[in-house]
């Protein structure tokens, strides 16, 4: 990893996160069955096929969007969530998670946001795992209840995260997702507090 990229190397990867992008922004514009491999790969200036070198369908950019979100929480989020207070880093763990689907936009987050969608559901991600650990982390501490395991917590937390983000995207994006997600997650963390 600590290896210098070669050029080809550097331009492939340049090449990869551009496609990437304007396939964003493409679904941003249109909505993600609204626009096709050749509409992505036109805007992008690359050939079709170079399209299929780097994602193997249009569906792969969405688990891009997956793989970005948990490279997110491990190399920006991870280090800042220090507070000593187990509530407060929770509550700032979901302020993250907003400001990730805010940045993705509504219509990106909506393509996510479906039935479909079974990455939900993967139990093996960094993000989900990163929660888990803060979990344990507050039940050892005597901070959060111990009557519920933390990946029952954790599960609990995200359901209510993914039903904040799907209400958001009902209302197109109308309201502050921070402020409403940050303000959720204060009443809700009360559940899981252990009492005095």
């Amino acid at each position: 990893m600590n290896q210098k990229l070669t050029s080809r190397q550097a331009q492939a990867i340049k090449t990869r996160n551009k496609i990437y992008k304007i396939a964003i922004d493409l679904m941003e514009k249109k909505g993600f069955d609204n626009i096709t491999i050749e509409d992505i790969s036109k805007k992008a200036g690359v050939s079709v096929g170079a399209f299929y070198h780097y994602f193997d369908s249009k569906n792969d950019i969405l688990i891009e969007v997956f793989d970005r979100f948990d490279d997110y929480f491990k190399n920006e989020v991870r280090d800042k969530l220090t507070n000593e207070n187990i509530s407060e880093q929770i509550i700032l763990f979901f302020d993250y998670y907003a400001k990730y689907c805010k940045f993705n936009g509504t219509d990106t987050t909506k393509q996510l946001y479906n039935t479909k969608n079974k990455l939900f559901i993967v139990k093996d991600r960094y993000m989900i795992n990163l929660l888990s650990e803060i979990i344990r982390e507050g039940q050892e501490k005597n901070q959060l209840i111990k009557d519920m395991s933390a990946e029952e917590i954790c599960n609990d937390m995200l359901i209510a995260a993914r039903g904040i983000v799907f209400d958001w995207c009902l209302h197109e994006g109308e309201y502050d997702i921070e402020d409403a997600t940050i303000n959720y997650f204060k009443r809700l963390i009360k559940v899981f507090q252990m009492k005095s």
